[in-house]
C-alpha cells in the first residue's frame, strides 16, 4: 500500500492574521504620534540654529573688521522693526549713517528671508531696542531674546535664543521637565 502524502500547511489562520494586524495598527498609531511631533521641532531648531548662526556671523564680523555691525529685521521700507514674523528680511549690516535703515550707504554683509509659514518669530530686547549691534569688541550693550513659536502655536515647540551682554548666544532649557522650555529667568515660553 502506498504512503499518503500530507500536504504541509504554509499559511496563516485567521486568528493569527486578526492577531497581526492588530499589532501593526497598535504600532503605527504610536509611531504617528511621535512622527507627528518630529518636524515642529525640527523647525524649531532649525530656526533657532539659523539666527544663532547669523549672530554668531555678525559678532565675528564685527570683531575683525573693528567695526560695529547691526542685525535687524526690516520693514518694507528697509527700517529696522521689532516685529520678525512675517515675510521678514533679517539683514545683518554696517549701519554707516546710525540710523536704522539699510538704505545706500550702508553696506550689507548677509540677507535672511524668514517665510512666515515656519512659525513667528519676535525680538525682545534691553532698551527696547529694534535692532542688535555688535561691538568691535564682539560684544552688545543691549541684551534680549529671540523667541520662535510653531505657525500653530504648539508651545510644547517654541523655542528661545538669548543673546548675553558678550555678544554670546544660547538656547535656554526646560529646568523642570515639562516638556517646555523656558526663558532665561525660567519662566515657560508662551505662544
Amino acid at each position: 500500500m502506498a504512503k499518503k502524502k500530507w500536504a504541509s500547511q504554509t499559511g496563516l489562520t485567521l486568528i493569527e492574521l486578526l492577531i497581526t494586524l492588530l499589532l501593526l495598527a497598535v504600532i503605527a498609531s504610536l509611531s504617528s504620534n511621535a512622527f507627528s511631533n518630529l518636524i515642529p521641532r525640527h523647525r524649531a531648531l532649525t530656526a533657532m540654529t539659523t539666527f544663532r548662526g547669523l549672530f554668531q556671523f555678525a559678532r565675528t564680523t564685527a570683531i575683525y573688521s573693528q567695526r560695529t555691525v547691526t542685525v535687524c529685521a526690516l520693514t518694507s521700507a528697509q527700517k529696522c522693526t521689532r516685529d520678525w514674523s512675517g515675510d521678514r528680511r533679517i539683514a545683518v549690516f554696517y549701519d554707516n549713517n546710525q540710523n536704522r535703515y539699510l538704505d545706500e550707504k550702508d553696506e550689507g554683509l548677509r540677507l535672511l528671508d524668514w517665510p512666515a509659514r515656519k512659525g513667528v518669530v519676535s525680538w525682545r530686547a534691553s532698551l527696547a531696542r529694534t535692532y542688535i549691534n555688535f561691538l568691535p569688541q564682539g560684544n552688545t550693550w543691549q541684551n534680549g531674546t529671540l523667541y520662535y513659536c510653531p505657525a500653530n502655536g504648539d508651545v510644547r515647540h517654541a523655542n528661545a535664543l538669548v543673546l548675553s551682554h558678550s555678544g554670546r548666544s544660547y538656547h535656554p532649557g526646560d529646568s523642570n521637565g515639562d516638556g517646555i522650555r523656558e526663558d532665561r529667568k525660567f519662566k515657560p515660553l508662551s505662544c
